[in-house]
Formats: structure tokens, C-alpha cells, sequence
């Protein structure tokens, strides 16, 4: 594999009969945790759940994503979920001044609306984090839709197929005209779930062989190579 998008003619065939792009934040769009590591987020999680007297399995104790700890929260109660949510929510904002934008990603957006093409953010990071990023970056005019977290429910996030579900139909779109472009096997799982094709975003190494086994039709490691393929590309109108 080289550094960009495997299978060029796989990504022109996906592209080509896709009419609304999703997105994934985290990843695709930019890094949320460049300044405020993610592992940060979730020892300040874990400290949250400790000072309640609540006691946590060895994975979690270790886990550097703060989904991890959320999610086993919501095995001890619904309120302390809540309040886990809310505190994650609360960093997950104040990340957003020191994120890191993905290099290419407004070309890719900018690429989509000119083609006539849809574009909306699929995440499992709160919603007013990153409503609040696509402000900050100037995104929030040509994202057509936000879907991410608002619930205190970790059932609903991917790997569940609920907020590519909620993407697909707020964009009156049909799960045919959509592809993910996602980071994560969780990404890629949930675009089968919810019927439509991913594209995997390998940015570190060692991505490639996990996104292949979950599915993603294409693999790469920059977004730059979805331009020319969009471009050339406009649906007719």
C-alpha cells in the first residue's frame, strides 16, 4: 500500500455512486484530542466514577478512550452515566480550542457541495463539541447535518448503526447513495450495520489490516485523494 487511497479504481466506483458523504469527526474531520489527550479525558472520567466509591475491571482502569469508560459507567447506573456523559461533553468542548484539523478535510467538504453532493458529521463525540469545531473552522455552512451524541446511552454509538440510521434519514437519503469515511473498526462496523459502504482512514499505522477485516471497501492514509475522484465526479442535476 502506498500512502494513498488503495484500489483508486474502488474508491472512483464507491464515489461515483454516492450522493451523500458521512463523515466520522474524530479522525476524518480532525484530531479532537490533539491538545487535550484523550487519555487525559479518561482519567479524569475514571476520577469521576472512583469518587463515587464505585470500583472499575482492569481494562477500564487502563483504557485511553474515554468511550471505554462511559460505556462501563452505564453498567453501574443510569445516573452516573449521565453524569459521566455530561463531564465527558464538558472536555470534549474545551478540546475543540486546541483540536487539529484533518489535513484535507475542507477540500473534501468544499469538493462534495460543488459536485452536488450532501456532507454531514456522524460522531460519537457530543454534539455541541462538535458543532462548536465546525464554527470555530468555518465547516458549519457546508455540513448539511449533525449527528452525534445527546444521550447518556452508550448503546446508541457506534458500533450501533443508530446515528448512521439518523444521518441517512435526516438527509431524505436512500443507505445506496451513502459511504463513510471512517476511522475506527467501530466506524466500518456500523456502516454494515446500517447498510451503506466505508471508506477506512487509516492515520496511524497499523490501521489498514483492522479496517480491511471490518469491512471497508477502500483503505488510505490522506483525504486528498478523494478530491480529483469528487471533482471529477459532479451528480447530474
Amino acid at each position: 500500500m502506498t500512502s494513498s487511497l488503495s484500489s483508486s479504481q474502488e474508491l472512483d466506483a464507491i464515489l461515483a455512486r454516492t450522493r451523500c458523504l458521512l463523515l466520522d469527526f474524530d479522525g476524518p474531520v480532525c484530531d479532537i484530542f490533539a491538545g487535550l489527550p484523550a487519555t487525559t479525558v479518561a482519567e479524569r472520567l475514571r476520577r469521576l466514577i472512583t469518587g463515587q466509591g464505585v470500583g472499575m475491571p482492569e481494562r477500564v482502569l487502563r483504557s485511553p478512550d474515554p468511550i471505554e469508560v462511559f460505556t462501563y459507567s452505564a453498567t453501574i447506573s443510569a445516573d452516573l452515566a449521565a453524569r459521566v456523559e455530561a463531564e465527558m461533553a464538558d472536555l470534549e468542548l474545551a478540546a475543540v480550542a486546541t483540536a487539529r484539523p484533518t489535513p484535507y478535510v475542507h477540500e473534501v467538504v468544499t469538493s462534495c457541495r460543488d459536485s452536488g453532493r450532501s456532507v454531514a458529521v456522524v460522531s460519537n463525540n457530543a454534539d455541541r463539541a462538535v458543532r462548536s469545531y465546525l464554527t470555530r473552522h468555518g465547516l458549519d455552512d457546508r455540513i448539511d447535518l449533525v449527528v452525534a451524541r445527546t444521550s447518556a446511552d452508550p448503546a446508541l454509538l457506534k458500533p450501533s448503526s443508530h446515528l448512521i440510521e439518523q444521518a441517512i434519514s435526516g438527509l431524505g437519503a436512500h443507505p445506496d447513495d451513502c459511504v463513510l469515511v471512517g476511522d475506527s473498526t467501530t466506524d466500518i462496523q456500523a456502516a454494515r450495520l446500517a447498510g451503506i459502504d466505508s471508506i477506512g482512514y487509516a492515520n496511524r499505522p497499523g490501521k489498514h489490516g483492522s479496517l480491511t477485516a471490518a469491512g471497508a471497501l477502500a483503505i488510505g492514509t490522506s483525504l486528498a485523494d478523494l478530491v480529483p475522484v469528487l471533482r471529477a465526479r459532479p451528480l447530474p442535476n
